[in-house]
């Protein structure tokens, strides 16, 4: 590859994108993106802020697939960069191919729920008494719509669904029935599904990639957002068996046994309904479960029975016995189809009751949908080598935050790839000009709560005070959040404060953007993968550091299985994934090469701990803050420049 035609000032990028200008380390990084691809093995990448990594890898993805009629798989963790790699680096990379001489095709893919059902719609049509009357309006809508549409991706559909509703209407694996189904003709995902299988790229996330679904063959893939491969890997790899995935597997039952007349059928499903809440709902008491659980932390289980209830079984019998009985006549296909899915359903049950690892960890959780039984892999390293890694084919891991104390190391031994090449990309800011740290001492301890949420309420409003531009205030708690929330609309005046989980997450940050001098408090997602540039984001708030929840099940699970292995919890475990994080967060401040700001820290622990040292190691360089009058200072002096 020719890296001067694709990324010099005359190059092929330059003519595709206005006002491009070339940077060393992005070429840097193709360079070493074009080998892995060219010779084979993988490569671990962590490209600082401003490095231009989306282009840096599918610029020679693209050029390697279009010449050599292959397909690269790249699998991001958030839709934001799904979108923004569909929306706008894409149609770049293929304008810059389009002036050598070469097509470019590519393709988005997403999980299931993303897409409308035609089936689905079509049996809430014909149960209209299920439906309020401007539901029924709008699902009549939507037919209509689907009869000429080109994709049922939900960001395409002519008008917003209300979720209550969607969930009724997306698609869902578990009651699909395929090519042998009525409404395969008119299913869209099939179409998004021909576009992929055409595709030199094709764009699906992390938790689509690890789901096991039959994705096109690939001969590469490239996973951007690695930072958060183990968390989709042990959510992926895990298994969840709830109250509300059996109240939609139930409905459907009911659902075609109403239509082929079967009514001992339909009570069946309603007995494993009702069996099955009652089950969850005792294994979760036994716990110390007993209502729905605000932050998700869910209790480990420690002792379940060796079988699911009889109502269970029952059904998956009598659906069994109906799909042989329908053989060779209309409803046979969906018979076999729904007794699969509830047998999946045991199965799944099973192996949180019944697990064959001894590395699992088992809980029982209480989202709004009802009791749930989760159990999830604990050494995700040995899974993913086994499992995603071993296809033979090149894997390029980036992000930009993905070394901890030991560089990629530590990192690379996590996600199965320790032998794999790496290439550490810092960022060409200059953080030494364009950026503060202040840590505060003071903030009593979070486990005086009322102390400590009104004393970080104050201190966030004075720094609001100070700060000329939008605030973000990042938590690691629900519960601390929305205290502070409460308590700081009362204190601060004249601008927006704003919360997460009050409208939608690209919404609420398109309209903190716009404001210009917002506050918005937000958790883990808003830690990562945030775009804000400009005075709209002039300080960023970490109110505490961003330690693993050690309150969690999952958590404790894995601290006792790292022990028993003669591992340390927090030194090879909760400190690396702390200092990952808290380096995310310090990441949303600085996005472009004219953008000024401060990042503050309340947490006292990283002046007064020896391990504090670690997490201040990891900043880049920059000015040091020693109080309020020093923050409103930096702003004035950026004011006066």
């Amino acid at each position: 590859m020719d890296l001067a035609a694709l990324f010099g000032p005359e190059g092929a990028l330059a003519r595709a994108r206005s006002g491009y200008e070339p940077r060393p380390p992005q070429e840097a990084m193709a360079g070493a993106v074009w080998q892995s691809l060219e010779r084979g093995g993988d490569l671990v990448v962590e490209a600082g802020t401003g490095v231009g990594k989306s282009l840096a890898y599918l610029l020679p993805a693209a050029l390697w697939a279009a010449t050599r009629d292959r397909r690269v798989i790249v699998s991001t963790h958030t839709r934001a960069l799904q979108e923004q790699l569909l929306n706008h680096e894409l149609p770049t990379a293929a304008k810059a191919l389009e002036a050598l001489g070469l097509p470019l095709r590519y393709a988005m893919l997403m999980g299931a729920d993303n897409y409308l059902c035609v089936q689905r719609l079509a049996r809430l049509r014909a149960r209209p008494d299920t439906v309020s009357e401007t539901g029924k309006e709008l699902l009549d809508r939507l037919d209509t719509w689907t009869r000429d549409a080109q994709t049922g991706h939900r960001s395409n559909l002519p008008e917003l669904i209300p979720q209550n509703l969607w969930d009724r209407i997306a698609r869902d694996t578990d009651v699909c029935m395929g090519p042998g189904g009525p409404y395969w003709d008119r299913c869209l995902w099939r179409r998004d599904r021909e576009r992929a299988d055409r595709a030199h790229i094709l764009v699906v996330n992390h938790a689509l990639l690890l789901s096991g679904a039959r994705l096109p063959p690939s001969d590469a893939m490239i996973l951007d957002e690695a930072h958060n491969l183990e968390d989709a890997a042990s959510a992926r790899y895990g298994v969840a068996a709830g109250l509300g995935r059996a109240v939609v597997l139930t409905e459907e039952v009911r659902v075609a046994a109403k239509l082929y007349a079967d009514e001992s059928l339909s009570a069946l499903a309603d007995e494993a309904a009702s069996g099955l809440g009652r089950f969850l709902e005792d294994l979760a008491r036994g716990s110390g479960l007993n209502a729905p659980d605000e932050e998700n932390q869910g209790k480990l289980l420690e002792s379940t029975p060796d079988a699911p209830p009889p109502e269970l079984l029952a059904l998956d019998k009598a659906l069994a016995e109906a799909a042989a009985a329908a053989e060779g006549r209309p409803d046979e296909t969906e018979m076999r189809m729904l007794h699969a899915r509830v047998a999946q359903f045991g199965h799944d049950l099973m192996a949180v009751l019944k697990p064959d690892s001894s590395a699992t960890a088992r809980w029982v959780a209480w989202p709004r949908t009802g009791p749930e039984l989760r159990a999830a892999p604990l050494d995700v390293g040995r899974r993913l080598a086994e499992g995603l890694f071993s296809r033979g084919i090149p894997a390029i891991l980036t992000s930009a935050t993905l070394s901890t104390g030991d560089g990629l190391k530590d990192f690379k031994s996590r996600v199965g790839l320790p032998e794999a090449r790496e290439l550490v990309l810092d960022s060409p800011y200059d953080y030494s000009t364009q950026a503060a740290f202040w840590a505060v001492e003071g903030i009593p301890d979070p486990k005086d709560e009322e102390a400590h949420a009104a004393a970080v309420t104050q201190m966030c409003a004075d720094i609001v005070a100070r700060v000329p531009g939008g605030v973000f205030l990042l938590f690691s708690s629900w519960k601390l959040l929305k205290r502070v929330h409460g308590l700081l609309r009362k204190k601060i005046a004249g601008r927006p404060v704003w919360a997460q989980g009050v409208s939608g997450h690209e919404a609420l940050v398109r309209e903190f953007e716009d404001a210009g001098d917002a506050v918005l408090l937000g958790v883990d997602t808003f830690w990562q993968g945030i775009d804000v540039p400009g005075e709209a984001l002039s300080c960023v708030v970490l109110v505490k550091l961003p330690f693993p929840n050690v309150s969690s099940a999952l958590e404790e699970a894995r601290r006792r299985w790292l022990e028993e292995n003669g591992r340390d919890y927090f030194k090879d475990w909760s400190l690396p994934r702390a200092v990952m994080k808290f380096r995310q967060g310090f990441g949303r401040l600085i996005r472009t090469g004219t953008d000024r700001g401060a990042v503050v820290c309340l947490d006292s622990r990283v002046l007064k701990k020896g391990y504090g040292k670690t997490f201040l190691r990891s900043l880049p360089p920059c000015k040091k803050l020693n109080g309020l009058d020093d923050l409103e200072a930096f702003f004035k002096a950026d004011a006066g420049a």
